[in-house]
């Protein structure tokens, strides 16, 4: 059976996890999502936030939410990584 995914926006799982994929294809999953977070928060801060504090409210609420969808896939993913246990 397949792992269901919650995916941030909603309240139901909308992915599933396919229980076939292996732990490397999820490891690298895991790594690429974490490395884009790193790159959408790098410019939240210090001189290179001053763009970022330019945008709107609007725009600048819906770019935070975008790196906390990330986030919380990445804790999913890290989750079931975890749960399947060393191979």
């Amino acid at each position: 059976m397949s792992t269901p995914m919650a995916f941030p926006a909603t309240a139901d799982p909308l992915y599933l996890l396919n229980d076939e994929v292996g732990n490397l294809a999820l490891t690298d999953q895991l790594s690429a999502r974490q490395a884009q977070l790193q790159a959408l928060l790098a410019v939240t801060f210090g001189s290179s936030g001053d763009a970022f504090r330019r945008l709107s409210p609007t725009y600048q609420d819906n770019y935070l939410w975008a790196c906390a969808m990330i986030a919380e896939e990445v804790q999913e993913l890290f989750e079931a990584l975890r749960a399947r246990g060393r191979p």
